[in-house]
């Protein structure tokens, strides 16, 4: 008996050990099915789309976006012209250029241009025209937010002062609002004039009011303690909410609400803002132009607007053409395709509610956006700002915000100083400005172990398929905002297609390491080179002398290969290839650059880390991708390096090329690759001849009168401090400001280089009191030890750093 019970228990043993590890087995290895699809699109229903001059023609159909009739993916970021210098806005453009976007958004805040009755002001930083020509002449297209309501942390949501307390209905068909916002929409067209698509101008698109029957803001009119009046119709109190969220009451007032949204449209043509795509708002129930506008969705994962630090569904795959974040919404998905305009790349934060938005989180939230479907890629903000005030008259919502500060933890900050979140963006960005044409009309496929994700779950592989039957692209990532996440090892998927199962990877099996992402193509054709499968991540494509050049992304964990459908010649450096089940495969070294050809068609492979510093400069036929720790801007005869605190800049062109210096010393090096040229600039070293003296533990003066930038481009200030928040005044006024979030505070000098002639600028910290609201939201590992201490402040040594800027040619 007690040998046949100890037999049972070993045998029960076995039998559970074996059971965890079937499950364990099947948690590593996927599957998902493709073949079923439906790839139909609808045409000819809504009321967009634009033909200019030239015979170039805009369409949108129910799925993507057309330019001459091939499908695009536009990449948009929001840069506010009124929140920065009007004498830097070039460089920033280009900034933004670099890092892949295609079309910038921006706000017409109406209250700005219009602070006082009657009188319109676009001068120096409100020059909307100025701004919107210096997008075209560095080629990008805009969309232009031309309210009257806007939002954007912005006194009254942008409408003026003058129209509170007047007896009218704001944001509704009152005829007396209506004849106000006629005049502004009136005044804009003028201002933008000829920059309209039709004309050939760059304004691809208007928005439509912001967030309607959604959202609101205050009043700036209030007192303390009083309850918040709000910039709203009086119907629609009852039916909106602060920030950006769910409604799932719905609208008893949807029917007038359409009806307003389709009256702005009318005057907004009437003043000349005429687009082939209008926009509005479509998440949470809010109000959209019916068969009129795109209906643009958002996702902010570290939103000020709610409380606590819960893991978003951001991060979870789904058909988000079919059931948008933010859903229900007003109008039928199945006329409109997805168009995601505002993905939370930053926050602002309030002194109650201070999130930190990692830099590492933007890129996998773009690929489960992108994986999920979405065809129209949008970030608030892409380039963060100064919010305008005069004197000490702030133009900023108020209500707990930054009286001054827009920086908005943003890809490219308020000093225009690029942040860690620019890089791997633009793996994101440039793929789509690439390949958007192939992968636009692809359908998003979930597995069937999307459904029992949770945000909570760090264990299954979060993962999507677009295609249509048989091409396609594989989207995975391992991130989830609030969450620490683990490596997931030994994984497979198994992918059915029409033309029979493909595996990834073709052998073996791969780890997706924490906080990373991958696009993997299969049955593609680049350039006449039919790819069976890869598990490399398509970058961009270029030409240069008639040539073709595709760039790849190797990603750490993941072994990089390409298989070739048949047998094909390949030449290459740093690769070997292999015959596998009748098919090519392209093995290369991994965490190097690798580079072969095929039938005359260059593809480079290059380490993740490499790709992202790698950017695209020239010209149609003279195209080449510069690689170097130094930002790349493209001035079309030059191309500028921009530094921050190194005399000397690397930098490697692909193809090879020769560069002479505009400044600096340039010297040739070496390389690995025959076909890529390696160069080092050396530029002499600035002395900023600036003091910053610490007058006590909380108060620091700068006295900068002789500020040489006649050899850099800026000068930083870094405060690396723990503490409530950081004040900077000059002149009696405050220039910027800083709500604590743990990430460094940076303060760029050159917009203030006139003044500093005459003037001192002084910055004040507070310090952190025990009881703090905003405890919670911040990182563990920075919360002081308060001991028998009320309060805490610590400022260390600042940092001091100078940007070089220095011009190349590259022939």
């Amino acid at each position: 008996m007690k040998k046949i019970k100890i037999f049972s228990l070993f045998t029960i043993t076995l039998f559970l050990f074996s059971a965890v590890s079937i499950d364990v087995t099947a948690q590593n290895n996927y599957s998902i099915d493709i073949t079923r699809v439906n790839t139909d699109v609808i045409r000819g229903h809504l009321d967009l789309g634009g033909t200019n001059t030239k015979g170039d023609k805009i369409d949108v159909n129910s799925f993507y976006l057309e330019r001459n009739g091939n499908p695009f993916i536009p990449v948009i970021g929001e840069f506010h012209f009124s929140r920065y210098p009007h004498q830097y806005w070039d460089e920033q453009l280009k900034k933004m250029k670099a890092g892949g976007i295609t079309v910038v958004a921006t706000y017409v805040f109406w209250n700005m241009h219009e602070f006082k009755e009657g009188t319109f002001d676009w001068s120096g930083d409100l020059n909307v025209r100025k701004f919107t020509e210096l997008c075209a002449k560095n080629g990008l297209e805009v969309i232009m937010r031309i309210g009257p309501f806007a939002h954007g942390e912005i006194r009254n949501g942008g409408l003026p002062d003058w129209l509170y307390g007047r007896p009218i209905d704001v944001r509704s068909n009152d005829l007396v609002y209506l004849y106000y916002v006629n005049r502004l929409y009136q005044e804009i067209g003028k201002q933008l004039k000829g920059l309209l698509f039709k004309d050939n101008g760059p304004i691809v698109g208007v928005q439509l009011e912001n967030e309607y029957q959604h959202s609101t803001a205050p009043w700036g009119f209030t007192y303390q303690d009083a309850p918040k009046e709000r910039t709203v119709a009086g119907r629609d109190k009852k039916i909106i909410q602060d920030g950006v969220g769910i409604n799932d009451k719905g609208n008893e007032f949807a029917d007038v609400g359409r009806d307003h949204m389709k009256t702005l449209k009318k005057l907004a043509i009437d003043a000349g803002l005429v687009a082939p795509i209008y926009t509005a708002t479509g998440w949470g129930y809010a109000t959209i132009v019916e068969k009129g506008s795109i209906p643009v969705m958002a996702g902010y994962a570290y939103p000020f607007w709610t409380a606590g630090n819960s893991p978003s569904p951001f991060y979870l795959f789904k058909n988000i053409h079919q059931k948008p974040d933010y859903a229900p919404v007003s109008y039928d998905v199945n006329l409109y395709p997805s168009l995601a305009a505002e993905l939370g790349t930053g926050m602002a934060v309030t002194y109650t509610r201070r999130p930190r938005v990692p830099g590492e989180s933007f890129l996998p939230m773009m690929v489960r956006t992108v994986g999920s479907g979405t065809n129209g890629l949008g970030f608030y903000m892409y380039h963060g700002g100064t919010t305008p005030s005069i004197g000490n008259y702030f133009l900023t919502e108020g209500a707990g915000l930054h009286n001054k500060s827009y920086d908005y933890q943003a890809p490219i900050g308020e000093f225009g100083k690029v942040s860690s979140g620019y890089y791997p963006l633009k793996l994101m960005n440039y793929f789509l400005k690439s390949y958007g044409n192939d992968l636009a009309p692809l359908y998003p496929i979930l597995p069937s172990t999307n459904d029992s994700i949770k945000a909570t779950d760090t264990s299954t592989l979060r993962y999507a398929v677009r295609g249509d039957g048989n091409k396609g692209y594989l989207f995975m990532h391992n991130f989830q905002d609030h969450l620490e996440m683990k490596d997931l090892s030994g994984l497979k998927i198994n992918v059915a297609t029409n033309s029979g199962q493909l595996t990834f990877p073709d052998t073996g099996t791969f780890t997706l390491k924490a906080g990373s992402s991958a696009i993997f193509p299969f049955n593609v054709n680049y350039d006449g080179v039919a790819i069976r499968m890869a598990t490399v991540q398509p970058f961009c494509k270029f030409t240069n002398k008639n040539k073709k050049y595709n760039v790849m992304v190797s990603i750490d964990g993941i072994a990089p290969e390409i298989v070739l459908k048949g047998k094909i010649k390949v030449n290459g450096q740093g690769i070997k290839t292999i015959i596998r089940n009748g098919n090519t495969v392209v093995v290369c070294s991994t965490e190097k650059i690798n580079e072969f050809e095929i039938n005359g068609v260059s593809f480079l492979v290059l380490p993740n880390s490499e790709a992202e510093k790698g950017y695209l400069i020239g010209q149609s036929d003279n195209q080449k991708l510069v690689i170097s720790d130094a930002l790349v801007l493209d001035n079309n005869v030059t191309t500028t390096l921009i530094s921050n605190n190194q005399e000397n800049i690397d930098f490697a062109v692909y193809p090879f090329a020769a560069v002479t210096s505009v400044d600096g010393k340039l010297t040739k090096g070496k390389s690995t690759i025959k076909s890529i040229s390696v160069w080092k600039l050396n530029v002499p070293k600035a002395d900023t001849t600036i003091q910053l003296v610490q007058a006590d533990n909380s108060h620091f003066v700068l006295k900068a009168g002789s500020l040489d930038l006649s050899k850099a481009n800026d000068v930083f200030i870094t405060f690396d401090y723990r503490g409530d928040r950081g004040i900077c005044m000059m002149n009696g006024e405050l220039q910027t400001d800083d709500l604590y979030t743990s990430k460094p505070w940076t303060i760029g000098l050159k917009r203030y280089q006139e003044a500093l002639k005459t003037s001192d600028m002084y910055f004040y910290f507070m310090p952190m009191q025990k009881d703090a609201p905003y405890l919670s939201y911040l990182d563990k590992k920075v919360l002081p030890d308060f001991s028998d201490k009320k309060s805490f402040l610590e400022v260390k040594q600042p940092q001091i750093s100078v940007e070089y800027k220095v011009n190349v040619e590259i022939k």
